[in-house]
């Protein structure tokens, strides 16, 4: 590579970092409506950059929340990716591709086509973080009422995984939203696998027993962001504690 090259590249590096750096500015900087920031700040401060940056920080901190989320052995990670679901080719009441807000563990992802998340078959530990600010998890589908965001992110994880590979769902979410909303609730395992034997027999296929098997020994847990921020350590956790404050604050919390 030439001078020149890497001259150019750093110009544009510096360049594109100091106009994410302004962009965010203008939303610090404003204070009280006396200056309109550049972009709503929610686009910002929001769950799923919160949650973003929790990851990268604990992958970088090789952070260890339980035996299932040890960021130490996380290999890959993704937000926004596409998750295949069981009943794609039901005869009735089929459904499509699953958001994934935060994607771990032993995968490929394909933006370029699609994005959908492919785990691989010598895959040893898969996840998916649902991430939440303000909202509930939601309690069905269009074609399946009672069928809540749980256990749809449940189903798909258990289709597309093997059986050898460890398996979990967690919800991240304010400790107020955990407290004063049925979270708990909506993702106690019994009920989840309840409802997810319920999608089989809407959307007229065999109940796939394999697929309950994989479901019932998956990790199902929920986290709050205040308990995730204090396991961090030094300047991180100081900044992680910052962009969540300000979270709160244009999420009216």
């Amino acid at each position: 590579m030439s001078n020149f090259t890497r001259t150019l590249g750093s110009i544009k590096q510096n360049n594109m970092t100091n106009f994410f750096i302004d962009i965010i500015d203008t939303i610090d900087n404003s204070v009280d409506g006396n200056s309109i920031p550049n972009v709503n700040p929610t686009e910002i401060y929001n769950e799923g950059w919160m949650t973003r940056l929790l990851v990268y920080t604990s992958i970088n901190q090789k952070l260890k929340i339980n035996d299932f989320l040890d960021f130490s052995i996380i290999k890959n990670w993704s937000s926004e990716g596409l998750i295949s679901s069981p009943f794609i080719d039901a005869r009735k009441n089929r459904e499509g591709y699953t958001h994934a807000d935060m994607a771990l563990g032993d995968f490929e992802i394909n933006y370029s086509n699609r994005g959908q998340i492919e785990i691989r078959d010598e895959a040893k530990l898969f996840g998916i973080i649902e991430a939440k600010m303000r909202s509930n998890l939601s309690k069905g589908t269009t074609n399946a009422k009672d069928y809540n965001q749980a256990s749809r992110n449940l189903a798909c994880i258990s289709y597309n995984a093997n059986g050898n590979c460890k398996t979990f769902f967690a919800v991240v979410a304010p400790e107020a939203m955990i407290e004063n909303h049925a979270i708990k609730e909506q993702i106690e395992p019994n009920k989840m696998l309840s409802q997810i034997r319920n999608r089989y027999t809407l959307s007229g296929l065999a109940i796939d027993t394999d697929l309950l098997t994989r479901a019932a020994k998956s990790e199902i847990f929920v986290l709050s962001y205040e308990d995730w921020i204090d396991r961090l350590t030094g300047s991180d956790k100081e900044y992680a504690k910052k962009f969540y404050d300000n979270c709160k604050k244009w999420n009216r919390l």
